[in-house]
C-alpha cells in the first residue's frame, strides 16, 4: 500500500477498498456523475466518444465510475433527441453500446455504475421537451414560469416506477456493477416528490414525509425485484434545498426561512431512505433554485458540502460519497483519515485531469491539472447545446481524437507569447517530440492570469498558473524571457513554424509578410 506525506497530510485512506454492498472497489476515488449531453446518439445509446470519455478515466486509476443521468423512459416526459440517453428507447442497441463501455472499464480494475434518472419534471428546459413539462402538481417551470407543470397521473407514476425495473434490468445485463438513482437532489423531479413547496398532491405520492418518500421507496423495491437484492442502489441525495422562495437560493452563511427540504428533514429522509433499502447516499446541497450548491462555482470553498455530511455520518450507516469541490487532494485524504466521508467524489476535477488518482498515489501531485471552476466548457457548454468539454482541458469528450501523438517528422517551433495559450501550445508541441523555444517579452509567465489569480477567491486560477510553469520546467521547455520577437529574429532563427500568441507581436513580427 502507497504511503507517502504530502503537506504533512498522510495519503494513505484514498487507496484503500471499499465495499458498497457486496461490490469492492480498489480504491476511494469515486468519478461524481455529470450529464453526457451532446455525445448520445438520436435513439438515446452511448457513442463511441461517451465510451472513449469513461475509458479514459478508468485508465487513470479512478476506483468507481457513476455515469451522466441516462433516463428510465422517453414517452411520459418526452425530450427531444438526442439529449439524455434513455436506457429503454432502444434497449437492445443500449445494451450493445453500454456492454462495450462496462468491459473496458473493468479491464482497468474499475467498477461503474450507471444513474439513472426518474425524469426533469419542472427543471426541464422547454427547449429540450416535446410537450408541456410534467411535475408531482401543477407547479411553474423553473424556466419559464408562465408555462405550468402538467401534473402527472398516479398510472403515469407508476409506470415510470416500473420502467426503473425494466432499467435495472438492462443495466445489470450490461454489465454495471450497480445504479445510483437520479435523483433526490438538486430539485428534479424526483426530488419535487419528495418536497412540499413542489408536491401538492392526495394520493400516496402526497401528503406528508412518509407519503412524500413513497416515490423513492417504491423505485428501490422494483429495482431490487428486478435486478437482484444483490445488486448495489444508491440515491444522488441533497441534504439541504437551500430554497428562498421560487426561483430564489440562499448563499452560503446567509440566514433565511428553507422552503425546500431543512437539514432536520433531510436528515430524517436520510435514515428512511437507508431503510427503505438504498445501499449508499451520494450526498451534496441545493436544487436549481439555487443551483450553484450542487455545482459549486469558483467563489465557494473546498469542500462546501462536509459541515452538512458530517450531520449525515451521524445518521445513516451506509457509505457516503461526498463531492463538492473535493479535488485537493490533502483534503480529501484528511476527510477520509477523519471517517468524515466514505468515498470521495471527484467531477470536474477528473475533467481536468484524467490521471488525478495516479499522479496522487505516486506523490506527483504538482502534476493535477487544477479545474478553476469556471463552468465554461462543461455546464456552460451543454447549455448552449454543444458537447461536453472543458476549458482547461479541451480533450473532454474528444478523447482520441485529441490524444497527444508523437509527431512524424521533426520540426523546431517558435512560440512568441508566454501566456496561457503560449505554454500550452509549447507543451503539446514538446510532447508530440518537437524542439521548442518560447519567447515571452516580460520576465514572467502567465500573460493576464497573473493579474486573474490576485482576488483571493480565484486560488484555483493561481493552481492552473504554478501548473504551468511546472509543467515548463518538467519538459524542459527552452524559455526566453525579456525578448521581444522581431521579424529579423524569425528569419534568422528559420523555424519550421511560428506560433503567435500576443496580439502585439502579430503586427509588428507579421506587418512586413
Amino acid at each position: 500500500m502507497k504511503f507517502w506525506e504530502n503537506g504533512g497530510i498522510k495519503i494513505r485512506a484514498l487507496f484503500q477498498p471499499i465495499k458498497i454492498g457486496k461490490v469492492e472497489i480498489k480504491n476511494r476515488i469515486a468519478m461524481a456523475p455529470m450529464a453526457n449531453l451532446g455525445l448520445i446518439d438520436k435513439e438515446g445509446t452511448l457513442s463511441k466518444r461517451v465510451v472513449d470519455y469513461y475509458v479514459e478515466r478508468a485508465k487513470g486509476g479512478t476506483g468507481l465510475i457513476i455515469t451522466g443521468a441516462v433516463k428510465v423512459e422517453n414517452e411520459i416526459e418526452k425530450l427531444k433527441m438526442p439529449s439524455f440517453p434513455c436506457i429503454t428507447l432502444n434497449p437492445i442497441k443500449f445494451l450493445a453500446t453500454a456492454s462495450e463501455l462496462t468491459e473496458q472499464v473493468h479491464a482497468f480494475g474499475t467498477k461503474i455504475f450507471i444513474q439513472l434518472t426518474f425524469g426533469l419534471g419542472r427543471s426541464g428546459a422547454p427547449a429540450f421537451l416535446v410537450g408541456s413539462p410534467v411535475a408531482p402538481s401543477a407547479i411553474p417551470n423553473y424556466w419559464d414560469p408562465t408555462v405550468t407543470c402538467r401534473e402527472l397521473t398516479t398510472q403515469e407514476v407508476e409506470t415510470m416506477v416500473k420502467r426503473c425495473g425494466e432499467a435495472a434490468h438492462i443495466a445489470r445485463e450490461a454489465g454495471f456493477d450497480g445504479i445510483e438513482i437520479h435523483a433526490m437532489h438538486e430539485g428534479y423531479l424526483l426530488d419535487q416528490f419528495t418536497i412540499a413547496l413542489f408536491n401538492r398532491r392526495t394520493d400516496k405520492y402526497g401528503g406528508d414525509l412518509k407519503g412524500r418518500l413513497t416515490l423513492p421507496t417504491e423505485i428501490v423495491s422494483e429495482i431490487k425485484k428486478c435486478a437482484g437484492k444483490d445488486f448495489p442502489v444508491g440515491l444522488r441525495y441533497s441534504i439541504k434545498s437551500y430554497v428562498k422562495d421560487w426561483r430564489q437560493g440562499g448563499l452560503p452563511g446567509e440566514n433565511f426561512p428553507e422552503m425546500g427540504r431543512d437539514l432536520n428533514e433531510g436528515l430524517q429522509a436520510a435514515k428512511m431512505m437507508e431503510e427503505a433499502g438504498y445501499d449508499f447516499l451520494d450526498a451534496d446541497n441545493g436544487t436549481y433554485d439555487a443551483w450553484y450548491w450542487a455545482h459549486p462555482p469558483v467563489y465557494m470553498e473546498h469542500g462546501c458540502y462536509l459541515p452538512f455530511t458530517d450531520q449525515l455520518k451521524k445518521t445513516v450507516k451506509i457509505p457516503l460519497i461526498v463531492a463538492g469541490k473535493m479535488e485537493l487532494p490533502e483534503l480529501a485524504e484528511k476527510a477520509l483519515a477523519e471517517g468524515r466521508i466514505d468515498m470521495v467524489g471527484i467531477g470536474r476535477g477528473l475533467l481536468t485531469d484524467t490521471d488525478w488518482p495516479k499522479k496522487v498515489f505516486n506523490n506527483e501531485v504538482e502534476k493535477i491539472r487544477p479545474c478553476i471552476a469556471c463552468h465554461e466548457g462543461c455546464l456552460g457548454r451543454m447549455f448552449l447545446g454543444k458537447p461536453e468539454s472543458c476549458a482547461v482541458n479541451p480533450a473532454v469528450g474528444r478523447e482520441k481524437e485529441y490524444a497527444i501523438e508523437p509527431a512524424h517528422t521533426q520540426k523546431r517551433i517558435m512560440i512568441i507569447g508566454g501566456g496561457v495559450a503560449g505554454m500550452e501550445a509549447a507543451r503539446v508541441a514538446k510532447l508530440r517530440g518537437y524542439q521548442v523555444i518560447l519567447y515571452e517579452k516580460t520576465d514572467k509567465l502567465g500573460g493576464h492570469l497573473i493579474e486573474a489569480c490576485v482576488p483571493d477567491f480565484k486560488a484555483d486560477d493561481q493552481r492552473l498558473l504554478q501548473w504551468y510553469q511546472n509543467e515548463m520546467n518538467v519538459l524542459k521547455i527552452e524559455i526566453k524571457f525579456n525578448t521581444e520577437v522581431t521579424l529579423e529574429m524569425v528569419k534568422s532563427e528559420k523555424p519550421d513554424v511560428v506560433t503567435v500568441l500576443n496580439f502585439i507581436s502579430i503586427f509588428k513580427t507579421f506587418i512586413s509578410f
